[in-house]
């Protein structure tokens, strides 16, 4: 299956309008997973693809992919071979310092990340460690606000994934700080939120992040986008996701690598 794939069967469009009206009208809805019988997933994907080739069909452009399950301990509880992968949509993306209006979110928590800024295209055939490394512009800290639109996040594996790993928006922090220059060094996120610590010593490996965006650069050119100059890639969650509540102030702090803010209104 690709990002060009036509998804005919009624059954998957019907979850994916499921999830779409859901998001449209900020009002989360009940497990697609059980709703409409999805007994994979390949056909969490299929939804997922569906979902996406809608927002397309619709004027939106993609900005990038995510990476979700990066932790292979985990991966191997839920008996998973590989890391889930989904889309970052351009309209979704936010600067560091935005005010996010709480009334155009679904039921939002904050999950702290590194995004990779790509400033070359990637090829369409198999990518090595070099190419990757070579297109990358920098580092960014970043908050992902993830917002499910499965009611009270009651969600299973394949509701997460047909809900394109309950992809909300994501802020970027500054400045891009290039590979070369974060080699060797150690790096500790700190969020805070108004003021307190809500994530601390959270220690990232580098070497972790960059084996996770090979993965997922390669996926990608497997789905039938290659990821290209501008892109951003999400790389997975560094801590366990936090509640957020209508008000909040956060801060993500990286030692050696800057912060990024943003505040609920």
């Amino acid at each position: 299956m690709s990002l060009h794939t036509p998804i005919r069967d009624t059954r998957l469009l019907d979850a994916a309008n499921a999830l779409a009206t859901a998001r449209r009208q900020c009002q989360p809805g009940p497990r697609v997973s059980e709703a409409f019988a999805l007994a994979s997933l390949n056909e969490a994907y299929a939804v997922q693809i569906a979902g996406l080739q809608q927002s397309l069909t619709q004027g939106r452009r993609l900005s990038g992919a995510k990476a979700g399950l990066t932790s292979a301990a985990l991966r191997a509880a839920l008996k998973v071979e590989e890391p889930l992968y989904g889309w970052l949509l351009a309209d979704s993306a936010c600067q560091s310092g935005a005010s996010i209006a709480w009334e155009s979110l679904l039921q939002p928590k904050v999950e702290v990340e590194l995004a990779l800024l790509l400033s070359a295209d990637l090829p369409a055939g198999e990518i090595s460690r070099e190419q990757l490394l070579a297109s990358i512009a920098g580092v960014v800290p970043a908050l992902e606000i993830n917002d499910s639109a499965i009611e009270g996040w009651q969600l299973t594996l394949l509701d997460a994934v047909a809900d394109n790993l309950s992809s909300g928006l994501y802020v970027l922090g500054e400045p891009v700080v290039p590979l070369a220059q974060l080699q060797g060094q150690a790096l500790v996120a700190t969020l805070l939120c108004n003021g307190q610590p809500l994530r601390a010593d959270v220690t990232i490996v580098l070497d972790e992040v960059l084996t996770t965006a090979l993965w997922l650069a390669r996926k990608m050119a497997s789905l039938g986008r290659p990821l290209r100059a501008g892109d951003v890639l999400l790389t997975g969650a560094q801590a366990p996701i936090a509640e957020v509540a209508r008000g909040d102030r956060l801060s993500l702090q990286v030692t050696g690598l800057g912060e990024v803010n943003c505040a609920f209104a």
